[in-house]
């Protein structure tokens, strides 16, 4: 009986923190989604788009969104994986961590691909002001994310300064 009861609870208590994960990615993704509304709003606000345009652009800003945030996901598998190789006790593999090295160095690399590739397409179809006003938008917009992921980890108590 005792065990059937620890069991139970077992499942509830995963159950529960599978439930509350859940809903955290739920609201990241809601979040994203707003986020990513206001940045196209402000785009279309400043750079006088036609609306053949703005749905041509929101189209590669929304496929290079979800490219960005596969190197974003492939970067913190990245330095997991090296912190895992590198923790005490644990016999780090050379070739792997090699490899893990060479990943990371390579990121940059595939950053600069994608807004090549971005800009290519914009220049199809948006004037060089259009492309300089959008240059700007992301960048600021780049900005304010930094400024505002640095005081969430200023604001953390026992953070401190923590690889990526």
């Amino acid at each position: 009986m005792r065990t059937l009861f620890l069991v139970l609870l077992a499942a509830g208590v995963f159950s529960a923190a599978a439930e509350a994960q859940d809903q955290t990615v739920r609201q990241r993704r809601l979040l994203q989604q707003q986020v990513t509304e206001r940045l196209l709003q402000n785009v279309r606000a400043q750079t006088d788009m036609t609306d053949e345009q703005f749905e041509h652009y929101r189209e590669i800003a929304r496929s290079s969104m979800a490219r960005r945030n596969e190197i974003q996901r492939r970067e913190r598998e990245l330095w997991q994986s090296l912190e895992g190789q590198m923790r005490p006790g644990v016999a780090a593999d050379a070739d792997s961590l090699a490899a893990l090295i060479d990943s990371l160095v390579a990121l940059p690399e595939h950053r600069m691909e994608l807004a090549r590739s971005e800009q290519a397409e914009y220049a199809e179809f948006l004037t060089p002001v259009q492309r300089a006003q959008l240059v700007l938008i992301h960048r600021r917009f780049e900005n304010n994310i930094q400024q505002i992921l640095q005081r969430r980890l200023q604001n953390r108590p026992g953070q401190g300064n923590r690889v990526p």
